[in-house]
């Protein structure tokens, strides 16, 4: 379905990142049939699975260690302001 697109274009790019659906479907905890599903764009997944994908794609390569991607806000410090 078309309205899944999105959904289905970042968890194919989770899934390239971690080398596979049944490592997706591990880290997120998962069945690997309901990924499967929202893979192929035939629904979406619940909001926790696919921003937990996005954080796989955040930390790139290095998100097989389950480390999340950080962002960091730091003060504007005097010497920047105008």
């Amino acid at each position: 379905m078309e309205t899944h697109r999105p959904y289905a274009e970042a968890l194919r790019a989770a899934v390239d990142t971690l080398g596979g659906e049944k490592q997706l479907a591990d880290r997120l905890g998962v069945d690997a049939k309901d990924l499967h599903a929202w893979v192929e764009g035939r629904s979406a997944p619940p909001l926790g699975a696919f921003l937990e994908a996005l954080d796989v794609i955040a930390a790139g390569p290095y998100s097989h260690g389950h480390q999340r991607a950080r962002v960091a806000v730091l003060p504007e410090s005097p010497s920047t302001r105008n």
